[in-house]
C-alpha cells in the first residue's frame, strides 16, 4: 500500500463528532430523535457504525428508507396573513414549514420494512385499517363536493428511499463518500454547508439521496377543513378513502420492490465506499501527487521486469554452458581406449 498523506482534523470537528457519537451511544430505551420512529433505523445502523469509525467523518441524520401514509396538515384559510395562531397538537402531528404540508400533519402509518402482503391470510385487520385509512367514500361525498382544494386535507401513500447526511472534516474527506454514493445510484447526492468556507465551525455535509425511487399517490381526503379543525388527534376519523383495497395492495407491492432496489443500492454504496483508499480521513492525493506516484510505480515495474529478463538470460547462458560442457565430456570419453 502506498504511503498516505494525512489531512489534519480541527479541534472543532473532533468535538462535534465526539458529541454526536456520545448521543448515538445512548441506550435505545432512552435515545430519541426528531424522526417519526424516534431512533436510528436498525437496517442502517451497521453502516452508520462503520462510517463513524472512520477518521474525519460522522453521520448526523439517516433514514434507511420507509413506506408511509401521511395526512397533510391544515392549510391557512383565505384572508389570513402569512402567519396565524394555529394550535399544534401533540403526538405524531408536526408543525408546518415553508412550502410544507400545513399545520398539524399526521403520520397514519410508517414502516422501515416492506409491507408483508404474503401474510395476507394472517391479517387481523384489512390493509386499509393497517395503513390507518377509513372506508371508501361515495363519489358524491368526496370527488364531486364542489369544495376548493385548499379546503381539503389530502392523504398520501408514499415511499422514500435511504437518505444519509455525513459531516466531514474537509472536502478531501467528503469527495470519496460523494463518489461512492453517486456510483451506487444515489444520483441526487451532493455536498452542502459550503456557504461560508471561512467559518471554521462549518464543515462540508454530504447528503446521500436519490429521487428516482421515491413516489407518492393520493389515497384519501378529509373533504372539509372545518370538519376536523377542533378535533385535534381525532382528525383521522374524518378521513375518506378514495381508492380500492386492490389499489392499495398495488401501491404496497410497488413500495416493496423499491425497498429491494434501495437495499441493493445501500449495499453497493457501502462496498464501494470501503474499497476506496482516497479520502475517508486517512489518505488523499491531488492530481500532481497521483501522477508522481504512477510514474514511480511504472519505473519500479520496468526495473522489476528488467531484472527478470536479466535473470532469464543468465539462467539460459548457464544452462547452455552446462550442456556444452556435458557434450564435450561425452566426446572426450568416447575417444578413450576401451
Amino acid at each position: 500500500m502506498r504511503e498516505k498523506q494525512m489531512v489534519p482534523l480541527s479541534l472543532s470537528f473532533t468535538t462535534q463528532k465526539n458529541a454526536i457519537l456520545a448521543s448515538l451511544s445512548t441506550p435505545e430505551s432512552t435515545y430519541t430523535d426528531l424522526s417519526p420512529k424516534g431512533s436510528v433505523d436498525a437496517a442502517i445502523k451497521p453502516l452508520i457504525d462503520r462510517i463513524n469509525a472512520l477518521e474525519g467523518v460522522v453521520t448526523t441524520s439517516s433514514c434507511a428508507g420507509r413506506v408511509s401514509v401521511f395526512l397533510e396538515g391544515r392549510k391557512q384559510s383565505r384572508g389570513h396573513g402569512d402567519r396565524g395562531d394555529v394550535k399544534i397538537n401533540k403526538g405524531s402531528e408536526q408543525a408546518a414549514v415553508p412550502g410544507g404540508k400545513g399545520m398539524g400533519g399526521k403520520w397514519l402509518f410508517v414502516s422501515h420494512e416492506p409491507v408483508e402482503l404474503s401474510k395476507k391470510s394472517e391479517w387481523k385487520e384489512t390493509l386499509p385499517d393497517i395503513l390507518g385509512l377509513g372506508s371508501v367514500g361515495s363519489q358524491n361525498e368526496t370527488l364531486a363536493l364542489g369544495v376548493e382544494v385548499d379546503e381539503m386535507r389530502l392523504v398520501k401513500f408514499q415511499f422514500e428511499p435511504m437518505i444519509l447526511h455525513v459531516m466531514t472534516a474537509s472536502l478531501h474527506h467528503a469527495q470519496p463518500i460523494l463518489a461512492a454514493a453517486i456510483n451506487a445510484g444515489f444520483r441526487e447526492s451532493g455536498i452542502q454547508s459550503l456557504k461560508n468556507l471561512n467559518d471554521f465551525n462549518a464543515f462540508p455535509m454530504v447528503a446521500i439521496r436519490t429521487a428516482g425511487l421515491a413516489f407518492e399517490s393520493l389515497v384519501g381526503v378529509i373533504p372539509r377543513r372545518t370538519q376536523d379543525e377542533e378535533d385535534g388527534d381525532e382528525s383521522a376519523k374524518y378521513i375518506t378513502r378514495i381508492v380500492s383495497q386492490e389499489y392499495l395492495e398495488l401501491l404496497a407491492n410497488i413500495a416493496n420492490e423499491r425497498f429491494r432496489i434501495n437495499t441493493e443500492r445501500i449495499r453497493r454504496f457501502e462496498q464501494d465506499l470501503f474499497k476506496r483508499e482516497e479520502g475517508l480521513g486517512q489518505t488523499w492525493e491531488d492530481s500532481k501527487s497521483r501522477q508522481e506516484r504512477k510514474r514511480a510505480e511504472g519505473l519500479k515495474q520496468r526495473q522489476t521486469l528488467r531484472k527478470v529478463q536479466m535473470n532469464q538470460e543468465v539462467d539460459g547462458f548457464s544452462r547452455s554452458e552446462i550442456d556444452g560442457n556435458t557434450g564435450n565430456a561425452g566426446l572426450s570419453g568416447s575417444s578413450l581406449p576401451p
